[in-house]
């Protein structure tokens, strides 16, 4: 149960940070870019979700210092994808695929 609400939690901030990614003008796909409020709002979304999700298992500064640190990894993870491939959907997929295999190998648990 613990790994399946931290897989949650970090997929959660992927999309949350794709969100922002993809709202930048700066983006390196060829999709267009969404609203910044729209993006805004999905990544604050994100961020209480996976709040939500690990305090059922973690103290809070746990959770504050996982957080931040899955927020740090996806910004990169995002920015290094992103360099390579151009389009949003593949870049969607492969984040998702390389954020659930790190959680898997322990890259996500906290306690």
């Amino acid at each position: 149960m613990f790994l399946i609400t931290n897989i949650l939690a970090l997929q959660t901030l992927w999309g949350g940070c794709a969100a922002l990614y993809f709202s930048s003008t700066h983006q390196r796909t060829g999709a267009p870019t969404i609203s910044r409020v729209l993006s805004s709002i999905l990544f604050v979304t994100a961020l209480i979700v996976a709040a939500f999700l690990l305090k059922e298992q973690y103290n809070i500064w746990a959770v504050v210092f996982s957080i931040i640190t899955m927020i740090m990894m996806n910004f990169i993870l995002i920015t290094l994808v992103g360099a390579h491939e151009n389009r949003a959907l593949r870049l969607i997929a492969y984040g998702t695929l390389i954020n659930f295999a790190l959680s898997l190998i322990g890259g996500v648990y906290v306690g």
